[in-house]
């Protein structure tokens, strides 16, 4: 396997071409982060085998890459906001016809799209770019068809979970109804009730400390629940600019509801690990009350 150095000495003249062929320098992708991702996406194609060692293979292989679909994943994880419109305007009509197709439910679809831009935008919130779908594209395929195959997957993927859970909840079912006529159910976490109020209160306190501009899109997308496109035209803002706010407000609060535990109430990782835990559960808090607060 070629080390990237080696990589760009053998094939400099092939990396070239392709870069002015991907129009990356239309989303600010430099000639070297592009190069650096054709190594990426030959790395992944010849791991183990022992052709990766034919210049001819490589060459070939390269030639065979979406560059101009690549190059615009490139711009988008790089956070252009003109890679990220082009990528909204190209590929969201095919996003939800797909998923349309897929589930035959509109509302359904509609989320599944939403969700699908959630993730590709970073409404997951982490702070490493890599969690982003648009990390495990490589360009060996249309973008429009990698899309679709994620889509799919998530499908599938919810239908197995859904399937697994299904005798689980029926048993939980069964032993809650057996403890009602017992007496005899397990005694949860005594704690629990205390970290719901911290966490709770961390996180209205947390939310009083976001712009105006800010609360007005958390409510629309959150407690309203419009859709990206719906906040965004309600906003002002481009789609894409909009769920890279939203991500930035959500880092924040949890950030700061992170160092409220850790400052003012003296919590371990593992402790803080275990208010989130219990928020994510069957939680009643009013998010739009504490939304109103802080106007």
């Amino acid at each position: 396997m070629e080390p990237l150095g080696q990589f760009l000495s053998i094939h400099r003249a092939t990396i070239e071409r392709l870069y002015v062929r991907s129009g990356g320098a239309r989303w600010q992708v430099g000639i070297d982060e592009f190069a650096a991702m054709l190594h990426q996406s030959f790395e992944h194609r010849f791991a183990g085998e022992p052709e990766a060692s034919s210049e001819s293979a490589v060459e070939s292989f390269l030639e065979s890459l979406h560059v101009e679909d690549l190059a615009l994943a490139i711009g988008c994880r790089a956070g252009n906001e003109q890679a990220w419109q082009h990528l909204q305007e190209s590929h969201g009509p095919i996003v939800q016809r797909f998923a349309r197709a897929l589930v035959r439910d509109p509302v359904r679809a509609r989320e599944i799209a939403d969700s699908l831009w959630a993730d590709l935008y970073g409404l997951t919130c982490s702070p490493d770019a890599l969690s982003s779908p648009l990390a495990h594209y490589h360009g060996r395929s249309a973008l429009s068809s990698w899309l679709r195959v994620v889509i799919a997957r998530r499908e599938a993927d919810a239908w197995r979970k859904q399937r697994r859970t299904e005798p689980i909840d029926e048993m939980t079912a069964e032993r809650a109804a057996a403890d009602a006529n017992t007496g005899g159910a397990e005694p949860g976490d005594p704690d629990r009730p205390r970290y719901l109020a911290l966490v709770g209160e961390a996180l209205t306190c947390a939310l009083t400390a976001v712009s105006p501009r800010d609360r007005l899109r958390l409510s629309y997308y959150y407690v309203q629940g419009l859709t990206l496109a719906e906040t965004a035209s309600l906003i002002g803002e481009h789609e894409s600019t909009a769920s890279r706010n939203l991500a930035r407000t959500r880092l924040a609060i949890r950030r700061h509801v992170e160092r409220r535990l850790r400052r003012e109430h003296r919590l371990s990782d593992d402790q803080i690990g275990r208010c989130f835990e219990y928020a994510t559960e069957d939680w009643m808090f009013d998010l739009k009350q504490a939304l109103a607060q802080g106007k």
